[in-house]
């Protein structure tokens, strides 16, 4: 009996849900549905309470029709959310499980309606967030019940997903105001509202400053209270991290945090949860930037500052008003006077193109924020932050907790901890570093993977928060860091080499490189000198090039230098030292770019390499003799012969190709087209799968340059070279030429196709291999035949069939003198080879239209019949060919076969054996 008034229950609560639905559909026909009156209020608490009932079918169905009754009325959220939150509240001894349940799901809210928890309004979140932690402390909150711990993680995540700042200060600008009023004033259209007095001008200005006042209040009372809630001992440990979360989310541009937040999220720094430190260090770093102290600027002309008269016309490269910007040895800042004469241009991008309207630099020191405060001279701010990383005992324990592994095998370079540091020695200098330098001493020592990490990320940040620092400051860090990074780059892991790459790019970035030349210097000392091993060159050389990387055209003196360096050993063994070498020459090369608007480079110009790399591989350019991979063994001692040493540079030269593929600014440039014979002359026909480096490497420098984006005056070029080696004596070479060709063609058609001088150059280079002698090649070239015929790149018009058809014609030696061994050469005649690249084409023609019947196939088709019962390989094409056409033109067959006449469909019945074909 109590089951069956359960059941009824349940039913009653369903009808009357079902009403009410049916109220709202109705509502919201009607234009007084939108407006939200006491029967609405009424009925939204009864959709809350059926929200939160007992039952869960009742509880589903009254959640769908709240979600998209808050979606109807504006502003019934702020009526409903503390009828809400009274679930949520600790103090309700009465709430059930499934009442607190329920009031989670409707302050979670559905995947497109409203959510209640994070609504832009200073009212609702400071009730909201609190009650939200607070109910960690419900009778009803069971952290057993994976239920409701999945409910709080997903209203947690969707607050941080879709939490948007709210605003504090609305106030209008002057201006706006009186281009409003001006607008009000005007007599067409005539306003329907009366132009405001002055004093309801000052009545809105009084409004409008009570409401930012009360939002500044509502905003600190929101963290007082979290704050409150974080004190308290009895609440669970997911709640506390729910709290955390919250209050990182309060960090605003324009609203320093209260000093109390500030200490917490200091003094969290070394908590033992790692959630919370993670937390801690993005909301630190954020703090930082908050108080950070305003640096003064001041506009420089820079046709001053070069004695030349720049040019209103956009030329980018290197010009003589920009020379002065890029990194010269002989002019560094060495000393106090030139440093502070020095104008440092920290943004790579400016100057390049052209300059700024108004390029504004860094004031002298002496108009800049006073350096070395002492404590009393910090605000209240500052000085909790100071207090704490003064302390030996926290600066140690935060050592210990940075340097601890994380997720093993996928811990990276953290860029919030390296925003933390640089914001420490952006805004204190270097008041922590005599803490700091003993743990990085003793990291930078110990190859551990996550100590080598932790201490990559301090130096970082070190290095980009050293920006307004005094010169004596500077040149007393670089004493102290250079000796550091030689030891980290010589205790380099293959777990860390990445970290230090990152660390190095990280530092250099957005960096005026005469500021770093410190650091440059140091790392061009014999990146590939031997000790430690390959591994340990290669990582010197990543380093290096993830320094050099980042300032691009500003410092063309270090890559000449480097690139003079490194030319010697480019015949190196080791194949990770070449594959680095290889990356590093792309970075060398990288602003040699022909672009319209653009002045030649004074970096390194690959015209040039080009020239001197062709002169040392001649050894393998000359003669016909087959290219091997020699693998020289590490414990080899002598002199090596000219052509061994030439394959090593090709090996490193073709590790440069590969990197210049994806990371250039352009596609293949002339000069490195100078390399295509010598890849036909590599590549292999088929993939290969024995371990080949040389003939792997070469086979994916051709892909690559194939896939590039051709100029119009380089395509004649490139075809000249495929004309080359489609006349050497490789066959594998000349069946490159057609994979080449293909892929070129595509990727260039539109180019391809606007000058018909080079439509006939290529059509009469697939015509032609498609005699050549080797079985191969002809059937490469007819793929490569049909494949243009498809795409419409060549048209199959009449001189093409009439030449195709009469080398078909080709008469062959006869049976009998077959069988008496005139045919033994495994080479076959001319006069097989012709017949054959007739049927090839005829066969590249029928398979060019898989899906319809031009005019001229029935005749082809023909044509190609007669040949039938020829001799191999003539006879396996047709074969071929036929079965293509029966399955490509099966499922159309009775529209395609009206094109073919009776003695002809008679020819194909006999042919094609299939019923779909005598239908």
């Amino acid at each position: 009996m109590e089951n069956r008034l359960h059941g009824r229950k349940q039913h009653i609560r369903a009808l009357l849900i079902d009403r009410v639905m049916l109220q709202h559909e109705l509502r919201k026909l009607t234009v007084e549905g939108c407006q939200y009156r006491t029967i609405h209020q009424d009925l939204m608490k009864d959709l809350l309470r059926l929200s939160t009932s007992t039952y869960s079918q009742v509880r589903n169905r009254a959640q769908t029709v709240l979600f998209t009754a808050l979606g109807t009325y504006n502003f019934c959220c702020r009526d409903l959310i503390p009828h809400v939150l009274q679930f949520l509240n600790p103090d309700n001894s009465s709430v059930t499980q499934q009442q607190f349940k329920g009031a989670l799901y409707c302050l979670l809210g559905n995947h497109n309606g409203v959510c209640l928890a994070n609504l832009h309004d200073w009212d609702c979140i400071s009730l909201t967030w609190p009650a939200i932690v607070r109910s960690g402390l419900s009778s009803a909150m069971s952290l057993e019940k994976p239920s409701i711990v999945r409910l709080f993680d997903d209203l947690a995540d969707k607050i941080h997903r879709q939490y948007e700042t709210i605003g504090i200060d609305f106030a209008i600008p002057s201006e706006c105001c009186a281009v409003a009023k001006q607008l009000m004033g005007t007599a067409a259209p005539v306003p329907s509202e009366p132009v405001p007095t002055d004093e309801n001008v000052a009545e809105g200005l009084q409004r409008q400053e009570q409401k930012n006042t009360e939002s500044v209040q509502k905003y600190n009372q929101l963290i007082v209270d979290l704050l409150d809630n974080l004190s308290n001992r009895n609440l669970p440990w997911k709640f506390e991290h729910i709290a955390i979360g919250f209050l990182s989310l309060l960090l605003r541009d324009d609203h320093q945090l209260p000093p109390a937040a500030i200490t917490f999220f200091v003094k969290s720094l070394n908590h033992d949860s790692l959630y919370v430190r993670k937390v801690a260090i993005s909301a630190v770093a954020g703090i930082m930037k908050q108080i950070k102290r305003p640096h003064k600027k001041v506009s420089v002309s820079p046709s001053k500052l070069c004695d030349i008269k720049g040019s209103s016309n956009i030329v980018a490269g290197d010009r003589p008003d920009n020379k002065w910007l890029q990194y010269d040895s002989s002019s560094l800042p060495r000393t106090q006077e030139a440093w502070d004469t020095c104008v440092f241009v920290e943004k790579t991008h400016w100057g390049y193109y052209s300059w700024p309207k108004e390029l504004t630099m860094y004031a002298p020191s002496e108009e800049q924020p006073k350096q070395d405060l002492t404590r009393d001279e910090m605000t209240e701010r500052e000085q909790i932050i100071y207090d704490h990383f003064t302390d030996p005992a926290f600066i140690n324990q935060f050592i210990e907790f940075l340097s601890l592994e994380d997720r093993k095998g996928k811990d990276t370079f953290s860029p919030r901890r390296f925003c933390l540091f640089k914001g420490l020695f952006r805004n204190f200098h270097d008041a922590f570093l005599p803490l700091l330098q003993p743990h990085m001493e003793r990291l930078v020592a110990d190859s551990h993977e996550s100590k080598q990490r932790c201490v990559a990320e301090i130096i970082s940040g070190l290095i980009r928060g050293c920006k307004h620092w005094s010169y004596p400051k500077v040149e007393k860090l670089w004493k102290m860091l250079c000796p550091l990074l030689r030891t980290a780059l010589s205790n380099i892991t293959i777990e860390t080499y990445a970290d230090w790459g990152t660390c190095i790019a990280t530092a250099c970035e957005s960096r005026d490189p005469r500021k770093l030349h410190w650091l440059f210097e140091m790392l061009m000392e014999s990146p590939v000198n031997g000790e430690g091993g390959s591994f340990v060159d290669a990582c010197r050389l990543y380093v290096l090039q993830g320094g050099l990387a980042q300032q691009e055209w500003r410092v063309p003196e270090l890559l000449h230098r480097l690139l003079q360096y490194l030319e010697p050993k480019l015949t190196q063994v080791y194949k990770n030292v070449r594959e680095r070498i290889g990356s590093v020459l792309t970075y060398i090369f990288m602003i040699d770019v022909n672009l319209p608007f653009t002045e030649p480079t004074m970096s390194p110009r690959i015209c040039d390499f080009t020239e001197r790399v062709l002169l040392r591989l001649k050894p393998l350019t000359e003669g016909d003799e087959e290219i091997q991979n020699h693998v020289i063994e590490e414990n080899e001692v002598g002199e090596q012969d000219e052509r061994t040493q030439a394959i090593k540079l090709l090996k490193t030269v073709l590790k440069w190709l590969k990197a210049s593929a994806g990371r250039s600014f352009s596609t293949a440039v002339t000069e490195q087209l100078r390399f295509l014979p010598l890849l036909f002359k590599i590549a292999p026909v088929e993939n290969d799968d024995s371990y080949d480096e040389l003939k792997r490497d070469a086979k994916t420098c051709l892909s690559l340059m194939s896939q590039g984006l051709l100029y119009t005056e380089q395509i004649p070029m490139v075809l000249e070279v495929l004309r080359e080696i489609a006349g050497s004596n490789s066959w594998h070479a000349r069946y490159t030429v057609l994979t080449y060709l293909q892929i070129m063609v595509f990727y260039n058609l539109f180019t391809v196709m606007s000058d018909q001088e080079i439509v006939n150059s290529i059509r009469s280079l697939v015509i032609k291999l498609l005699e050549d002698e080797q079985l191969e090649v002809r059937e490469m070239a007819a793929t490569t035949l049909s494949g243009f015929l498809q795409c419409n790149f060549l048209s199959m018009d009449g001189p093409m069939q009439a030449h195709f058809e009469a080398l078909c014609k080709t008469r062959l030696p006869k049976k009998r003198k077959r069988e008496l061994g005139a045919m033994v050469d495994p080479i076959p005649s001319a006069d097989l080879v012709r017949r054959h690249a007739g049927v090839l084409g005829l066969s590249a023609c029928i398979l060019s239209s898989p899906y319809d019947v031009p005019t001229w196939m029935p005749q082809l088709l023909m044509d190609l019949s007669a040949h039938l019962n020829d001799t191999q390989p003539i006879e396996m094409t047709v074969k071929k060919t036929l079965s293509n056409f029966r399955r490509t033109h099966h499922d159309n067959w009775q529209q395609h076969k009206q094109q073919f006449t009776d003695d002809q469909l008679l020819v194909l019945t006999d042919l094609l054996v299939s019923p779909c074909y005598y239908a």
